[in-house]
């Protein structure tokens, strides 16, 4: 397993899967990491990280699916 990197931190765990979705479309791996709160899911972040070398071509799709 390479060296990770968060391209993308959201509060909701459907919008990372959404990005983890998109980029996997596009054969980059990726892992989502819930550090959100088991007693309190409104506290933390989810996490989508991707391969170092993967990290600019991650960075694109994820703006580019953002729009203007």
């Amino acid at each position: 397993m390479g060296d990770w990197a968060l391209v993308v931190s959201t509060p909701s765990r459907s919008e990372a899967e959404l990005i983890r979705g998109r980029l996997e479309e596009h054969d980059i791996r990726s892992v989502i990491m819930d550090l959100r709160s088991s007693a309190y899911p409104t506290f933390g972040e989810v996490g989508v990280y991707v391969e170092r070398e993967d990290v600019l071509r991650a960075l694109y799709l994820v703006r580019q699916a953002e729009g203007p």
